[in-house]
């Protein structure tokens, strides 16, 4: 059973999104955006700027997280799975021989 790249999307931003929330809601009830420094230097805008761009930046993380779960959680079949036909690889690859070795078994 494969799933399709809709749900693979589904499950890295729909949990990073609800991260990203928490998180913003968190660092900023302990952090006010006028005190903020980046690389010594204090961050000059308003703080609607900084709310967003703080947003964004935890949704990030977390669909970086999210993606390396989704992408380790597959199963070996998954993972080795070729996408061309058999008589489409190339002379050298050794799922062209494993493959049309099956076919010829179940043709007959």
């Amino acid at each position: 059973m494969t799933n399709s790249l809709a749900q693979r999307l589904g499950w890295v931003l729909w949990p990073s999104f609800l991260m990203a929330c928490v998180s913003e809601l968190t660092f900023f009830a302990l952090f006010d955006p006028t005190d903020l420094h980046l690389f010594g230097v204090p961050i000059e805008a308003e703080r609607m700027p900084v709310y967003t761009i703080g947003f964004f930046a935890f949704w990030i993380i977390g669909a970086v997280s999210s993606a390396l779960t989704v992408f380790l959680a597959q199963s070996p079949f998954e993972a080795n799975r070729c996408s061309l036909e058999p008589s489409e690889r190339p002379l050298g690859c050794p799922r062209r021989c494993v493959d049309e070795a099956d076919a010829r078994v179940e043709r007959a």
